[in-house]
């Protein structure tokens, strides 16, 4: 299950089109609104702080906002994150904080474990349908991940579906259970250069002899 993350977040006071000299000075402007606040509060944090934080907590995990070191926590998700087109360099954060006593809807990624006999006998190849799947939950319990044990996977044309994966207690599936995780399909067949040369040879020839019978 998640576990929370601690982040310092300062009050902001700049905000509309001169938070622009926030990102220069190399903070990013921000918001946390949601649960038993009166209203949005701007705040603003370090760049490269955030960057560590949000690569650990992603969309699923608890964040512990903090505006002071002895200050309140606020725990938060870091529920929708502004990128620069140019540059993809982070421009704008939210943090929404909920309600610890109701169940959310979260979306949960899948990891792939294991090996496919398939795949590994050189019968098939391994195509993933889907990398999340969704769940209502507290969201002290949102799973960081979901496994997707891939040693099911037998032969040609064996398949994962939703209703297969494995859901910790506490957790409620939404996601369709018939929806296909991963599927081993066929291989593709190429043809080999040295039989593609062959064939434009053969076609060559043959426009060769037409035109002569023509002539």
């Amino acid at each position: 299950m998640s576990q929370a993350i601690e982040l310092q977040v300062q009050p902001r006071e700049i905000t509309g089109k001169a938070s622009k000299k926030l990102r220069r000075q190399g903070l990013v402007p921000g918001v946390i609104y949601g649960f038993g606040l009166d209203a949005p509060q701007s705040v603003q944090v370090d760049s490269r702080t955030f960057d560590r934080i949000y690569s650990r907590a992603g969309n699923v995990h608890l964040v512990n906002l903090r505006t002071s070191e002895t200050g309140p926590i606020t725990q938060a998700f870091i529920s929708a994150v502004k990128r620069d087109p140019i540059h993809h360099t982070i421009s704008h954060v939210d943090f929404r904080v909920v309600n610890m006593k109701v169940e959310i809807t979260a979306h949960v990624p899948l990891v792939l474990t294991g090996e496919s006999p398939a795949v590994a006998d050189g019968e098939g190849l391994l195509h993933q349908n889907i990398d999340n799947i969704t769940v209502k939950v507290l969201p002290s319990n949102v799973p960081e991940t979901i496994a997707v044990d891939l040693s099911v996977l037998t032969e040609l044309g064996s398949m994962i579906h939703v209703r297969d994966l494995v859901i910790p207690a506490g957790v409620t599936l939404i996601s369709d259970g018939d929806e296909v995780v991963a599927r081993i399909t066929a291989p593709t067949l190429e043809e080999a250069p040295e039989a593609a040369e062959e064939s434009e040879a053969a076609e060559g020839e043959t426009e060769g002899e037409s035109d002569t019978d023509e002539s």
